[in-house]
């Protein structure tokens, strides 16, 4: 599976098309409350994160503030939270999105 095409529709909406043709949407909200950064991961399974608080972002207020391409296997999202260490590879991005 490769990534074909990824297009930033507006601040909130990304859209990727697939080598196979399938297009899914990616809304910025619900791509940052699935972020797989390991901060976000303790957070979610209510672990201790370490010496520094994990600041929890207000969904309705995130947007994509821009994206890059890790390789050839993961996109990297930034957030208007300031957020951009999850990276998304190609498989968890192929779970999440919608057709």
């Amino acid at each position: 599976m490769k990534l074909q095409n990824i297009n930033q529709i507006s601040d909130q909406v990304i859209s990727i098309v697939w080598d196979d043709g399938t297009e899914q949407i990616f809304f910025a909200d619900k791509m940052r409350g699935k972020c797989p950064c390991a901060s976000c991961k303790e957070k979610k399974e209510d672990k201790p994160a370490g010496l520094f608080k994990v600041l929890k972002a207000n969904p309705n207020n995130v947007i994509f503030s821009g994206w890059e391409m890790i390789g050839r296997y993961a996109v990297r999202f930034m957030f208007s939270d300031n957020h951009n260490t999850g990276i998304y590879t190609y498989e968890y991005l192929r779970e999440i999105g919608e057709n």
